[in-house]
């Protein structure tokens, strides 16, 4: 048993069917739970926000020593999505993410370490826009067990960062547009719930 205190609520966990095992357990990520976020300057005036709609992710989840955990993400750049349909499909085209082209995202974790009680540093490699880069999350541990709805075991994360676009070859309208973009998620990955002979 173990405790992680998030946001001033403890969180009480059990490691459903897996109390007695070591070493990490193999999660995917939860489809139906999974926000990916961007902002970017606009102007000068505000910040455009937008969101990646089709992500899928595997994660290996080491609970007792959470340093050794790797996570891959992959997502559909021809997802993105900023409730504006012209200016999304501006986005899709050569000037931008040229998803014709580079069809997928993908972040490949290379280093994990504690930064906190249930708080982690995150470096990885993110291919995007056919060029890949190490860049650095702040993830943070929300809570482990098992789901109450579905029994599947079940581990959450909220994750932040940013990203230069100009390191990935993609500089249209800039500085108009912004060079920086920031980055959330809020991501929960699951197991089948265990076997029952």
């Amino acid at each position: 048993m173990r405790y992680f205190t998030t946001l001033g609520l403890t969180v009480f966990y059990v490691l459903a069917s897996q109390a007695a095992s070591a070493g990490p357990q193999t999660y995917q990520l939860e489809p139906t739970h999974v926000d990916l976020l961007f902002a970017i300057n606009h102007l000068g005036f505000s910040w455009k926000h937008g969101s990646f709609r089709a992500l899928t992710g595997t994660l290996s989840f080491d609970a007792d020593h959470p340093e050794a955990s790797q996570v891959t993400i992959a997502i559909k750049a021809d997802s993105i999505d900023t409730a504006f349909a012209p200016r999304d499909k501006d986005l899709k085209g050569e000037h931008f993410l040229d998803t014709a082209k580079f069809p997928d995202i993908e972040f490949h974790s290379t280093r994990i370490t504690r930064s906190g009680a249930d708080a982690f540093t995150v470096v990885g490699d993110l291919t995007l826009h056919g060029v890949t880069r190490p860049i650095e999350l702040q993830a943070k541990l929300n809570g482990v067990g098992a789901n109450p709805f579905d029994k599947k075991p079940t581990v959450g994360f909220s994750v932040s960062g940013s990203l230069k676009r100009s390191d990935f070859g993609i500089s249209a309208l800039m500085p108009a547009i912004g060079d920086v973009v920031t980055i959330t998620a809020d991501a929960e990955f699951n197991q089948p719930p265990p076997h029952v002979q």
